[in-house]
């Protein structure tokens, strides 16, 4: 009896193992963006890691990124 109350447990989680891991098509679709002290701000910085300043236009940005080195980034919009 107790055998059968273990098959029947293991294949319960075995099953809901599956089902929750079925597939990680959806992360394709995340499009992650670092704004940093930026998020929410509505302004713009660019695309990196590091903790670049916020600007308020995106030519502002973008002449800021090719000045310091980020030229192969690109400026996102923080919203």
């Amino acid at each position: 009896m107790k055998a059968s109350k273990y098959i029947i447990i293991a294949f319960f989680i075995s099953t809901l193992f599956n089902n929750s891991c079925s597939g990680d098509a959806f992360v394709e679709d995340i499009d992650l963006k670092f704004c940093g002290k930026c998020a929410g701000t509505g302004k713009w910085t660019v695309d990196s890691l590091d903790y670049t300043p916020c600007h308020s236009i995106k030519a502002e940005c973008l002449a800021w990124a090719k000045k310091n080195g980020y030229s192969d980034k690109e400026c996102i919009l923080c919203n």
